[in-house]
């Protein structure tokens, strides 16, 4: 009597073996390998971003009594199209349904194919509009990882993509495919992928323009500072902004790279910050922007980030390197529905192991950042914005204007923090986001040191304006940036006048851009100069000015006398201003005496008397 086995095929976005069978089998027998399995799989991507995808199975009988009779397709997308099955017969009918997140397309085999040896060839094609992304000036492609390859004994899967879009800037995995030109396609093709999914990304770099706005508020009846996050630069972003009414107060940079903006509000008064920004987002890093090294508060505990919690720990012991956390978080965790911001609540990572069915894109941001902290591995959130075609398939689900979070861990080998996002690995049914990274995650805020502060933009609102608040499109020229810094030498003021000698070197930086590795040099012919301070800046952010305060006195004479002072001002190894201004140097042994803490004396009986005739400000960061 023939023995039959039910064969059902699916895939998560890819593939996936389920077997059935008609009667029992002993462990022995469901250990014995039936069938030799063989896979070609094909994906052509069109020119409006539909990718027709070909699955060629052939499946060998390796028993004389078993065969296949049923085969069955699940496809993580509900827009599927031009689903047909064929082999060398002609066309087999098919069952297609689809769901409100899936596509199932069932087959029967009419025939019964019996005997060792006999193979059964057949193909599976349809359209996918889910596996490509054709954004502003890139082209993305990513085909999930192969689920159960051990049921394979052969795995080819071929890419085919315009060959306008040239070729992939950057392929994961990235030593086991060759490259050829058919027609008017370029063609990767790899011949064993270990389980692997294939990622590939045509193109250098993404520019999108932003607006957004920020509703600021001050019940308060003294006067406030307020801080806000401003997008910053990152070695993987470039930001220039084109303008920012009203202007800040000031901006500086934290310990995590964030640019905090200051602005001043009055008592009981309310505010609109508008800004206008472009954002460049590049592959390979921009050697231009430095990097914040890690610090000791980056593997401290935080709230939602419990390292000493028991289960915590435990895990940590066991998944202890950035890609086994990864994969953990990404297996584990399961992305929750959600019907309006409203049923949003941050979980953190101890919460989020005892409702994994409960995470979004903070839970998952949290575990991993709970759990390589937990192994001394320097790690942060980063709050953002992140271009999607498909919110089924890489959702948004942070609070306000429906942001995006994801982690970073610093990178040893490259000396980068290295971003991933765990959350679309899971939702995208296992797209490689730790391997390589997109060119769609905009970093809006960063949180190393507090696990909730800064806010990102989109964040910012008041009782009467809950409207969403940013705006993000694709763009095709980003501006040609040129250092701009001037310098200007200004008298020092006290209380009661200005005194010989005493200057302050101001830089400013009119642009929207942040200038690096910024120095000034200065020169005179019958002053010496000494400088208070650092004549070296590592960074001065948009619209930004830094002063430092100098001493000139007279090496010619005994008395006060004008000269000429020349500052030059570099931005690297450039020079990008210089000036000559007209100071008087003080007396020589004036020098002997001349020290920061005279300016200050000599001010600070002003600067009581203003804190006690005035109100004192009150320094707050926006919530």
């Amino acid at each position: 009597m023939k023995k039959t086995i039910k064969f059902i095929f699916g895939i998560f976005l890819f593939f996936y073996f389920i077997f059935s069978v008609s009667k029992n089998i002993s462990a022995q027998e469901s250990q014995e390998k039936f069938f030799a399995n063989t896979l070609q799989s094909s994906y052509t991507v069109q020119t409006n971003g539909d990718t027709l995808v070909q699955h060629t199975f052939t499946i060998e009988n390796l028993t004389p009594t078993y065969y296949i009779s049923r085969h069955g397709l699940r496809i993580s997308s509900p827009s599927i199209t031009s689903v047909r099955v064929s082999d060398s017969g002609g066309e087999i009918p098919a069952e297609v349904t689809h769901t409100d997140n899936q596509t199932n397309i069932g087959i029967t085999f009419d025939d019964q194919l019996v005997g060792e040896g006999k193979s059964r060839t057949f193909t599976i094609t349809y359209l996918n509009p889910d596996l490509a992304q054709i954004n502003g000036q890139v082209l993305e492609v990513a085909v999930p990882k192969q689920a159960d390859a051990s049921q394979y004994d052969s795995v080819t899967v071929t890419l085919a993509t315009p060959l306008n879009y040239g070729q992939p800037t950057r392929v994961t995995p990235s030593d086991n495919f060759v490259v050829n030109h058919s027609g008017n396609q370029i063609r990767l093709t790899f011949s064993n992928l270990h389980g692997e999914g294939v990622s590939a990304i045509y193109g250098w770099q993404q520019i999108f323009a932003m607006d957004f706005k920020y509703f600021l508020e001050n019940n308060d009846s003294q006067p406030v500072l307020l801080q806000v996050a401003l997008p910053p630069d990152t070695p993987y972003q470039r930001m220039n902004y084109e303008s920012i009414d009203p202007k800040p107060r000031e901006i500086e940079l934290d310990e995590d790279g964030n640019w905090i903006a200051t602005f001043y509000m009055g008592g009981n008064t309310a505010q609109t910050v508008s800004v206008s920004a472009m954002a460049l987002l590049t592959i390979e890093p921009n050697g231009m922007v430095p990097v914040s090294p890690p610090q000791q508060f980056h593997v401290l505990p935080q709230p939602y980030w419990e390292i000493t919690d028991p289960n915590i720990k435990e895990l940590a012991a066991q998944y202890t390197t950035p890609s086994d956390i990864y994969n953990y978080v990404t297996n584990n965790l399961e992305y929750a529905e959600v019907n309006s911001v409203e049923d949003l609540q941050r979980l953190g990572a101890a919460s989020a192991l005892e409702n994994p069915e409960l995470a979004v894109c903070q839970e998952f941001s949290d575990l991993f950042v709970a759990l390589a902290r937990a192994n001394n591995i320097p790690a942060r959130v980063v709050s953002g914005y992140a271009h999607t075609n498909n919110s089924a398939l890489r959702p948004l689900s942070l609070v306000d204007d429906i942001l995006h979070a994801w982690p970073e861990y610093w990178n040893e080998e490259k000396q980068l923090w290295q971003p991933v996002d765990p959350t679309w690995g899971n939702t995208t049914g296992g797209v490689d986001y730790f391997n390589q990274f997109d060119l769609n995650h905009i970093v809006l805020a960063i949180n190393g040191r507090s696990s909730t502060l800064p806010y990102p933009a989109g964040s910012y609102k008041t009782a009467d304006h809950q409207e969403k608040s940013l705006e993000v499109e694709f763009a095709t020229l980003f501006p040609n940036q040129q250092p701009d810094v001037s310098a200007k030498v200004l008298p020092r003021e006290t209380a009661v006048s200005t005194l010989p000698g005493f200057y302050e070197v101001k830089l400013d930086n009119p642009t929207g851009a942040a200038w690096y590795d910024i120095s000034f040099e200065l020169s005179a012919e019958n002053s010496q100069i000494r400088t208070f301070g650092n004549n070296q800046l590592s960074a001065l952010l948009p619209y930004q000015s830094a002063t430092v305060p100098i001493f000139v006195y007279n090496t010619q004479g005994g008395w006060p006398a004008e000269d000429q002072l020349h500052v030059k001002v570099l931005v690297g190894e450039r020079t990008v201003s210089e000036q000559d201004t007209t100071i008087t140097n003080a007396p020589y042994f004036v020098q002997y005496i001349a020290r920061p803490y005279v300016i200050i004396g000599l001010g600070a009986g002003f600067i009581l008397l203003a804190l006690g005739a005035g109100s004192l400000l009150v320094l707050r960061r926006k919530k």
